[in-house]
């Protein structure tokens, strides 16, 4: 049996088969490899190009994981919060903590022992990963890191340099998080030693070099998904080697994990074109140092000896382009090792600090590089514990040492121009981001720099020669403009096809209409005028169908007026109200005429009647929200937040103008407005009504500039009011389970991610993101696919369709993080505050508190401090509320240690 930590802070549990599918199969374990590698493979890259870090700083989930940290308001030291910390940080090193919490956001999984129940630092109780508490299976270990070339091919040259009898000890092997790198689990043989002596002695046979930190019981594997599994066997899930444990299970728990056998030979690195025999050593052998021109760098192997540097990796982390050990046999130089190793190590551990940051990890396997660290070690010499401490007791300076600022001078690692301060040397292979992506400018202040606007803008370009419509949309738009475009196009087009339905992935039984709450929002100045001119372009089958309806109306208006001032107009016929079904509506209407208009706006459809939609557009949306505080607008905003579902709603007045009843809102709507505008209308204060997760607020940036001789394309207006009048057409049901597999696919990931974080506002603004994926993309796809559509009502959707309806949820995604992100947070922080429930410990409880485990009526009366009547009577009423049983007369036996 292993055992599995949830998380650092808990104790561990036994790893069962089902326990270990789950995490294996798990969405968010996928998630977190391939993005963690995503990242990792990319850093070099990254880390030394300011405008690619630009770009890869606004990844949404990079975004949400900066916004934790930095409301992060636990205290560590010295009155600083966690936020404090991260706050200090650079960019690239927020970015590499970044890609190491996606490592170690990965299951957690102790393959070599499970631990007895001990105390921790907080006095509870529990199986916590201590090597002073292990119980050793029998299983071993090994991690070979920095594998070059592809890693199962590798593993499958290693593995047949076995026989069949050691092939048969193998239990698992997986590659690991970065991609570069396997785990073995293989049965260890308490005749070869302990669990250093055992990986040793395997690795050589394989003729693979392992990572030699891991040595001790506590030592753990983040594990990878199912399609990293490259063997595993059902035997070690029950695996349990009593011969083992009992021969070093103690010298485990007094700290003694170090090597028992004689130093075994090493393997040499496995490298193409080269032929190593299974007994070959590499003993007093180093590899040649990475050489970059011009770098000032000339230390021969000799050189390294003397330093005691051997065995450096062709894959050693860089610092400014030079070699991590380079730069150490630098820093070594002239130093006196005989008898002052201790003292070394800590002043080196210390220095590195500068180089890679205050992390023990890390500077524990940079040190245990050296050969003379690990005779250090061979002798007692704690490293772990030691690196731990510099880390913890010993403060940063705000300048580097001078013995490291000269080992950089030595080494020519000044100069940072070339690569990024200890970036792994990135493979051939390794892919570029590419430069076609429009990047803003390294000036720019914009607040809107915070979203991808490049990337979408990139997508929606190429998006443009696929679907129709797209490119006249697009036309004289700068490219950050088009997210806000293509919504506003997709709403109005949308609305046209009022006549349509579909099923939703979601209760499947209930009938879905395309419903849009678009709001626009940018600067004074920023060019909203353009979603006007689309929708007087777009709209205009709803405006033309309208004018006529208008008229009744207005006739009928003129005619009442005139039977007040007219005796001839007295005696005609009594005025019936006209029955319209009028769709636009201006901020100023009046709710009775709303609903009215809203009522009679029926259509009958494959012989159902269906509600068509109405249209609401205003180019300020501060005068929607003036006309909401009062008048005949007032309590509008129900109406609002009912229309994202078309959710019942109904009135029951006196006055005998208005409409009496119950009926279901059918309302799209499309405003622009500034960020002012958008607080006075969702803010803090009124975040719980639900209307945020309902918009979608889109962006206008302010950019670029106004073109002297702008492409004026007169067959444009025709093209979009062709297909305006095409859509407005459409009728019946719109087949999408293409599009309802996509958004079902999309969110359940997402949604994973956020119960795992335990991020309840996340969760909150995913929920409705998916409705945006179907209502923006379907219109472009029927466009798309319209001969189709008109031949045989169905749509064959393919990856381009798709990729249109993912763009859209990761832009209304995006948009809901940054604009309403930190309110769902607030709202949720301040709910969990205002209902946390005090629990009252008054002095009866105290005094059942005191009673004894078994105890009489007299001792009951002593802590109550009460009369035998009252005892007695206290005591039929703990048993009647089976607190307490009765063992014999007057003797009795608490069932609860607390009264509930």
């Amino acid at each position: 049996m292993f055992c599995y930590q949830r998380e650092f802070n808990q104790p561990t549990e036994v790893v069962t088969r089902e326990l270990f599918g789950t995490l294996v199969d798990s969405v968010q374990t996928r998630w977190l490899t391939n993005e963690h590698r995503r990242w990792r493979d990319q850093m070099p890259s990254i880390l030394a190009d300011e405008a690619l870090q630009a770009e890869w700083a606004r990844d949404e989930e990079y975004q949400k994981w900066c916004y934790r940290q930095e409301h992060d308001k636990r205290f560590v030291s010295k009155g600083k919060t966690r936020a404090d910390q991260f706050g200090a940080l650079t960019l690239p090193q927020r970015m590499q903590a970044y890609c190491d919490y996606l490592k170690k956001s990965l299951p957690f999984v102790v393959f070599v022992a499970t631990y007895a129940e001990t105390e921790n630092s907080k006095k509870k109780v529990g199986r916590w990963r201590k090597q002073a508490a292990c119980h050793l299976n029998g299983l071993c270990v090994i991690d070979f890191d920095h594998i070059e070339g592809d890693v199962r091919e590798v593993w499958a040259t290693a593995c047949n340099r076995l026989s069949d009898e050691e092939k048969e000890k193998i239990l698992f092997v997986f590659v690991t998080p970065s991609g570069h790198g396997l785990k073995v689990v293989f049965k260890a043989d308490a005749a070869t030693g302990n669990l250093i002596d055992n990986q040793k002695a395997l690795s050589l046979k394989l003729g693979l070099n392992p990572d030699e930190s891991c040595k001790d019981a506590s030592r753990g594997s983040f594990l990878t998904s199912r399609e990293n599994i490259i063997m595993l066997k059902e035997e070690i899930f029950e695996y349990e080697n009593k011969e083992f444990a009992e021969k070093f299970d103690k010298e485990y728990h007094a700290g003694h994990s170090q090597a028992t056998q004689q130093t075994h030979p090493q393997p040499l690195p496995v490298r193409e074109g080269r032929d190593y025999t299974e007994g070959s050593t590499v003993a007093g052998v180093s590899s040649p140092l990475p050489h970059r021109e011009g770098s000032g760098v000339g230390l021969s192997e000799e050189g390294l000896s003397e330093v005691g540097l051997s065995g450096v990796s062709r894959e050693s982390l860089l610092y400014n382009g030079v070699a991590l050990d380079t730069i150490i046999a630098a820093w070594m130089e002239g130093r006196e090792l005989t008898n002052h190793r201790h003292d070394t190590l800590v002043e080196l551990t210390s220095h590195l600090r500068y180089l890679i940051g205050n992390n023990p990890r890390k500077i524990e396997e940079t040190v245990r590089r050296l050969p003379w660290v690990l005779d250090l070690e061979a002798e007692g010499e704690n490293v772990s514990g030691t690196v731990s401490s510099v880390c913890k007791d010993f403060r940063l300076k705000e300048t580097m040492p001078k013995p490291m600022r000269l080992a950089l001078e030595k080494t020519g690692a000044t100069n940072n121009s070339l690569t990024s301060p200890l970036s792994p040397l990135p493979s051939k292979n390794t892919p570029l981001p590419s430069k076609n992506t429009p990047l803003p400018s390294k000036e720019s202040t914009d607040v809107y720099d915070a979203l991808p606007l490049g990337k979408w803008a990139a997508e929606l370009q190429e998006m443009a020669e696929a679907f129709p419509c797209m490119k006249e949309l697009f036309l004289n738009v700068h490219p950050y403009k088009t997210p806000a475009v293509l919504f506003s196009a997709a709403a109005l087009f949308g609305t046209l096809m009022t006549r349509t339905w579909y099923h939703f992935w979601y209760e499947p039984e209930v009938i879905r209409r395309l419903n849009y709450s678009i709001f626009i929002i940018g600067n004074p100045g920023a060019g909203k005028n353009i979603i006007e001119k689309f929708y007087k372009k777009i709209a205009d089958p709803m405006i033309q169908s309208d004018k006529g309806l208008i008229d009744a109306v207005n006739r009928y208006k003129e005619g009442r007026t005139e039977r007040t001032t007219s005796t001839k107009a007295q005696k005609d016929e009594a005025l019936k109200r006209p029955v319209v079904g009028i769709r636009v509506h201006p901020a100023r209407t009046a709710t009775g005429e709303f609903i009215r208009h809203m009522q009679a706006a029926v259509t009958v459809v494959q012989g159902q009647p269906l509600n068509l939609h109405m249209f609401s557009f205003d180019a300020e949306l501060d005068n929607v929200t003036k006309q909401n505080k009062g008048g005949d607008w007032k309590d509008r905003e129900v109406l609002e937040l009912k229309a994202f579902h078309n959710e019942e709603d109904g009135q029951m007045y006196a006055n005998s103008e208005s409409v009496t009843g119950m009926f279901n809102v059918y309302w799209n709507f499309i405003y622009t407005g500034t960020p002012y505008a958008l607080h006075r209308k969702v803010n803090q204060r009124n975040f719980g009504t639900g209307m945020s997760t309902r918009l979608a607020v889109i962006p206008l940036p302010d950019v670029g500039t106004a073109q002297r001789h702008q492409p004026v394309v007169i067959e444009n207006n025709e093209t979009l009011k062709n297909w305006a009048y095409r859509l407005d057409r459409v009728e019946g049901e719109i087949p999408i389970e293409p599009l309802n597999d996509e958004t079902y696919d999309w969110q359940s990931a997402r949604m994973e991610i956020a119960e795992f974080n335990g991020d309840k506002a996340d969760r909150t603004l995913l929920k409705r993101i998916p409705y945006y994926g179907i209502g923006i993309s379907l219109p472009f796809i029927l466009m798309r696919h319209w001969d189709e559509w008109q031949s045989s009502r169905t749509l064959t959707m393919d990856d381009m369709d798709k990729r249109l309806c993912r763009l859209a949820m990761d832009i209304q995604y995006r948009c809901q993080q940054f604009f309403f992100g930190e309110m769902a947070f607030n709202y949720f922080a301040d709910q969990n505050k205002e209902f946390v429930q005090r629990r009252r410990t008054t002095r009866y409880d105290e005094c059942f508190r005191k009673l004894p485990e078994e105890f009489n009526t007299k001792q009951f009366m002593e802590c109550f401090n009460c009369s035998a009547p009252t005892a007695s009577r206290s005591i039929a009423r703990l048993l009647g509320d089976g607190v307490i049983k009765r063992i014999k007369y007057g003797s009795y036996h608490k069932v609860l240690a607390e009264l509930p």
